[in-house]
């Protein structure tokens, strides 16, 4: 933003009447926040009149014709006028009957001058005047139509990526697309192209809403490259993401192209330009969750150095669903590949590793040249005189994750009592994380699998620099056929993890 903008107050709060009378004084509080922000005199003008279109279009769908600039109020508007990540956002909250925009006729141009299409052409104007429309459900806090217009910041630079060598190696040379920076601007575009390739299906639900979007890459959780086409549409996107922003834990995902665009080698490209990011971070390792109902994200992983070193049975719910890809299982969870990579040297740690577990944590610590030493074992060990344990569960996929922070002589009861809880709970998996650097690691696993957990690999940062996974399935029936596994390490993973879960389950082959 130019160092001459005088910028305004952070937010204003109105409440008026619900009345025609109500639009100057709107325009005017929104109209000097405009000034303070540094929005020219044209792109002010546009405000105000957006301000009276979004008045007389709300009044219009509760009051219809009964309402006039002669008429009493009914009712009350909340107004706040706020500065967002990078946007000026009118907020319009009432509290009267429900409306929808699909309640409003299509303006149609041919039949301009027919009264019927008043209501149309307002609305049509509304949305020519304003960079965002959205109107949210009604509820117990009212019914709100946003409008937003961008502040006038530098636009992130484009970095042109067409460049014949690079894609020709994937087999075509689309006649334009570049590569840069997500923008504030482009986040609904983005959650419109996750609907484009899930639905509403997909696990994270912020990527459906603009407003979560631009806040997790305003406060460094999610960085995000995108694709555009010559026309500037939004055909691409892959993010680096993080559970928070001092996390030492980069994810490499949410890379969706649009459907019409897929196999031009988009996606490739995306992936690549962040992991040419990755060496200039500060994380100590990048991890990918690799699903197991196709095989195309595991040939990436694979090709840009990542480690599949754990699987998650059951980790998605049955109700994610990719519509690029055919023949999906949909009666059962979908399990996931935890591949990481290591981005920082790792000094030797000092392990203590249970014997069932103890081939596939070396084969793949080797692997992912981390250095493990393992230390004398003591299956009684116990380090404090009260047992503490931490869980969480994840909504949106119906699990759990557990962890023990400190181990104690109540330590089993302790655990069965979680577990009890979480069963209660109907998560449909729980997955426990061990701290392989404790003594105590191997007493935990003991009276883990007593429960009925089973191997789930070797997680290096979830969250623990070596986190030995365990994983309990709560009444889910998972097929072996339903998963794919490229290469021999995912074979050696999956066949340790299914040959687990058979004998738990009392399955033959």
């Amino acid at each position: 933003m130019p160092n001459s903008v005088n910028a305004g107050l952070a937010w204003v709060g109105l409440s008026l009447p619900a009345h025609h009378y109500a639009i100057a004084i709107i325009q005017q509080s929104l109209c000097t926040q405009a000034k303070n922000w540094g929005f020219t005199e044209f792109k002010i003008q546009q405000m105000e009149l957006a301000v009276e279109e979004a008045i007389n279009t709300i009044l219009q769908l509760i009051h219809g014709d009964e309402l006039d600039i002669h008429t009493p109020s009914v009712g009350h508007f909340d107004v706040k006028i706020s500065v967002l990540d990078h946007v000026l956002q009118l907020r319009i909250t009432d509290y009267d009957l429900p409306y929808d925009l699909s309640m409003i006729p299509l303006f149609s141009v041919l039949e301009a001058d027919s009264d019927s299409q008043n209501d149309g052409l307002s609305f049509f104007l509304l949305r020519q005047l304003v960079d965002e429309l959205r109107v949210h459900h009604p509820g117990i806090n009212g019914q709100t139509l946003e409008l937003e217009w961008a502040l006038a910041t530098n636009p992130a630079p484009v970095v042109q990526t067409n460049q014949p060598q690079a894609l020709e190696e994937e087999g075509f040379v689309p006649s334009f697309f570049a590569l840069r920076a997500l923008q504030a601007s482009d986040a609904i575009y983005l959650a419109r192209l996750m609907h484009q390739n899930y639905g509403y299906s997909y696990v994270n639900p912020d990527l459906y809403i603009a407003e979560r979007i631009r806040l997790r890459h305003s406060d460094g959780r999610l960085t995000s490259m995108v694709a555009v086409d010559a026309e500037q549409n939004l055909i691409g996107h892959c993010a680096l993401m993080k559970s928070d922003a001092e996390s030492d834990v980069v994810e490499l995902g949410a890379a969706v192209v649009s459907p019409t665009k897929q196999g031009l080698g988009i996606f490739n490209i995306l992936w690549q330009s962040l992991e040419d990011q990755l060496p200039f971070r500060q994380e100590k390792v990048a991890c990918v969750h690799a699903v197991t109902c196709h095989p195309f994200t595991q040939k990436i992983v694979l090709k840009h150095g990542y480690v599949m070193s754990a699987l998650l049975l059951g980790y998605t719910p049955t109700s994610i669903q990719f519509k690029s890809v055919q023949n999906q299982n949909t009666e059962e969870r979908g399990s996931v590949y935890y591949c990481a990579k290591l981005l920082q040297p790792v000094a030797a740690l000092r392990v203590y590793l249970p014997p069932t577990e103890q081939n596939l944590v070396l084969k793949m610590a080797e692997q992912l040249q981390m250095p493990l030493v393992p230390q004398p074992l003591d299956d009684e060990y116990v380090d404090v005189a009260e047992t503490s344990l931490q869980y969480h569960i994840e909504a949106s996929l119906q699990v759990a994750f557990l962890s023990v922070t400190a181990w104690a002589e109540d330590g089993g009861f302790q655990l069965k009592k979680q577990w009890k809880y979480l069963c209660r709970a109907r998560v449909d998996v729980i997955y426990a994380t061990i701290d392989l650097t404790q003594a105590h690691a191997p007493a935990v696993v003991k009276r883990l699998v007593d429960l009925g957990f089973i191997s789930g690999g070797f997680a290096p940062y979830m969250p623990y620099p070596a986190t030995l996974l365990l994983q309990y399935i709560n009444n889910q029936q998972l097929t072996q056929d339903s998963v794919y596994a490229v290469g021999d390490t995912a074979q050696y993973i999956k066949s340790h993890v299914f040959t687990a879960y058979k004998q738990q389950e009392m399955i033959s082959d």
